[in-house]
């Protein structure tokens, strides 16, 4: 359990400077919850290690002549995976000495506002895991420490179907992990296009995009998108992952930034997801979302909040992301 106190901050308080910064959680990203905005959708599940599965359509027909019985065919089931949730937990406390200081101070009545705001605030510390996990599924799905994606298979990886093909969800070894541009991208979208259900059969066009990147990615992501002409030279002819271009194609994409990418390592990754395949592939499960216990707990002039969440990402399938590490590695 996470402890975080404003023991101290008490002698402080009637200070003009303190009381001006003292509570700026709001500034703060972990006040927002931005996991929907990366493609993964909230769900409740009935048992805590779940297991997810799906089924295919029929495969394709059976060539038959004239007088010969039907052939045979069958749905076809995915890969499943268990759910892995975690317990977060945080307890904000402050001393009684707080409260009576802040009270004398000027402006009394604002800042004591401010200050009985901080136990509600609590929950930020539970929404900065839920970010940080979310933003993990991408940037750590190269490997299998966080999840699988079913049949022990990395999120972004080379995947096999029941049909005995494989597939990537990533750029061609030759390729390697290309870096964000306009070119990157097309090829991208392409690819996924291509993918297919565990039956063989390739799936329907990919329409709605994200393009998910880190902070440090997010000017060259607006670049490409909203660049008719190419970032960097008019003469070019229309660029193939401008708005105008996918437009023409029946496709959207929006810019999302993963704000809890870290910079070091992982600033160059970038990912595609699919919101229509993501809706029923990609999941944010979660017991209980970040909640406070109801009362306050006073024990020896000191004042309790605890906060908790219990939650998981779970993904059932890869045909939703396409992911690269942007740095001309391997892939």
């Amino acid at each position: 359990m996470s402890l975080m106190t404003t023991k101290g901050f008490g002698q402080d308080i009637v200070s003009a400077a303190v009381r001006a910064l003292y509570n700026r959680a709001l500034q703060e990203q972990s006040s927002q919850l931005y996991y929907q905005e990366l493609g993964l959708t909230q769900y409740s599940p009935d048992v805590p290690s779940e297991q997810l599965s799906g089924v295919t359509g029929p495969g394709k027909g059976i060539l038959t002549i004239e007088g010969q019985q039907f052939g045979s065919n069958a749905k076809t089931n995915e890969y499943p995976v268990t759910l892995t949730m975690r317990k977060y937990t945080s307890e904000l406390s402050w001393t009684e000495e707080d409260i009576h200081w802040l009270q004398k101070a000027n402006e009394s009545s604002k800042r004591a506002i401010d200050f009985r705001s901080m136990p509600s605030q609590a929950v930020q510390a539970l929404n900065q895991n839920i970010n940080e996990d979310a933003c993990k599924v991408f940037y750590l799905g190269f490997g299998t420490t966080f999840l699988t994606v079913g049949n022990s298979e990395a999120l972004f990886a080379s995947h096999t179907l029941r049909t005995g093909d494989t597939q990537k969800n990533t750029f061609p070894t030759a390729s390697g992990h290309l870096a964000l541009s306009s070119a990157a991208v097309t090829q991208a979208i392409s690819i996924m296009n291509r993918f297919k259900a565990q039956n063989g059969i390739q799936m329907l066009k990919c329409r709605n995009f994200k393009l998910i990147v880190s902070v440090e990615n997010e000017p060259v992501a607006h670049q490409i998108k909203m660049s008719d002409y190419g970032p960097l030279n008019n003469n070019l002819g229309i660029q193939t992952s401008s708005d105008t271009a996918l437009s023409a194609r029946g496709i959207t994409m929006d810019v999302v930034v993963a704000r809890d990418i870290p910079s070091t390592t992982y600033s160059t990754y970038w990912f595609l997801t699919e919101t229509n395949r993501a809706s029923t592939r990609a999941f944010l499960a979660a017991a209980w979302m970040p909640r406070m216990n109801d009362v306050n707990d006073y024990r020896k002039g000191v004042y309790f909040n605890e906060a908790s969440t219990v939650f998981g990402p779970v993904v059932q399938g890869w045909q939703w992301a396409f992911g690269s590490k942007g740095d001309a590695s391997a892939s």
